[in-house]
């Protein structure tokens, strides 16, 4: 009774480790897939962000490019306001050349843009040739002024295109949230603490199991044993019983002595 009891107790303990083991494992399970779909969105945010980042290289490259066209032409036409100074003084000019082109620039642009009476055109077109004939007999330096007009016009240019790649820049990036790709960081790394956790507790009720399961294995065979030794003794006596009823009824038959009851049967057996 003692040995039974003791197989109970072992198979109620298998039961309830056998429990807790997959407790653990559907725990740590779960987590792993948590974990993954998790690392799906950070990949998505990371593709996005690479895409992106690629993007945002190309806009800066071509922004620096302009802006770096932008300081090469400040550079030279700074040399050319440095010439020019030098050929006002040398030829003393007393009219500024600068002011006699943008005049002239002026006038040309009331032409094409003001609705003019026939006078007024002519009156205009009459002071455009006049400043132009001044203009002109400035010489040499007129192809100073003129080089620095369209040298002030690349710089304008490349400033705006400089300009427009700059605000590209700054929408593309805007929309990149490294936050939320650190804040997914974090969190696969806590989860994948709270999955190792689960895995150890699994990995220590799974050893319990092992464990348990081999003393209950044991104990079944040693009570298995136990039984087929006793009901083994317990043939043994019947036969040896049946032996010894035997040979006292041989023993009776050959003295001719009566046979009882009791013979009768155990003869039976």
């Amino acid at each position: 009774m003692e040995m039974e009891n003791s197989v109970q107790q072992l198979k109620e303990q298998l039961n309830e480790i056998a429990i807790e083991k997959e407790k653990y494992f559907n725990e740590k399970e779960a987590l792993k897939k948590q974990i993954l779909s998790i690392i799906k969105d950070v990949k998505s945010i990371k593709s996005e962000s690479d895409k992106s980042s690629v993007d945002s290289r190309e806009i800066r490259e071509r922004r620096d490019f302009y802006n770096s066209k932008v300081k090469e032409l400040i550079v030279k036409i700074r040399e050319i306001n440095e010439k020019r100074r030098e050929l006002i003084n040398r030829y003393n000019i007393k009219e500024d050349p600068s002011w006699i082109k943008e005049q002239i620039e002026k006038l040309e642009l009331k032409i094409e843009t003001e609705a003019l009476t026939l006078n007024q055109e002519k009156k205009t077109m009459k002071q455009i040739k006049e400043l132009k004939k001044r203009y002109e007999k400035m010489g040499e330096i007129t192809k100073i002024i003129d080089e620095h007009s369209k040298i002030s016009r690349e710089i304008e240019e490349n400033k705006t295109k400089a300009e427009e790649f700059h605000n590209q820049l700054k929408e593309i990036t805007k929309d990149i949230d490294y936050s939320q790709f650190k804040e997914k960081s974090k969190e696969i790394e806590e989860l994948k603490k709270k999955q190792q956790e689960a895995f150890n507790k699994f990995v220590e009720f799974k050893a319990r199991y092992s464990l348990i399961n081999n003393k209950l294995k044991a104990r079944l065979e040693h009570v298995s044993k136990v039984k087929e030794e006793k009901q083994k003794r317990k043939e043994d006596d019947i036969n040896k019983k049946i032996e010894e009823a035997e040979k006292k009824v041989e023993e009776k038959l050959k003295t001719k002595k009566k046979l009882t009851t009791d013979d009768l049967i155990m003869l039976q057996k």
